[in-house]
């Protein structure tokens, strides 16, 4: 009976790790993604502010 059970916790220990193991790689595919869109966020705050320079104000308020 106890040998069954301590199959069963190992089994259920492997079966974590390897959730573990996915959601670690999940988490870091979400972080590469996260890094690339704040790069494309920064390269186009960077144009707008350029473009305001020689433009003026892009966005305008719509109230009066």
């Amino acid at each position: 009976m106890n040998q069954d059970r301590l199959e069963a916790l190992a089994l259920e220990v492997e079966q974590k790790d390897l959730e573990i193991k996915k959601l670690s790689a999940q988490v870091g595919n979400l972080e590469f993604q996260n890094a690339e869109y704040s790069q494309i966020v920064k390269e186009l705050s960077d144009r707008l502010r350029l473009y305001e320079e020689i433009n003026g104000s892009v966005f305008r308020s719509a109230r009066k």
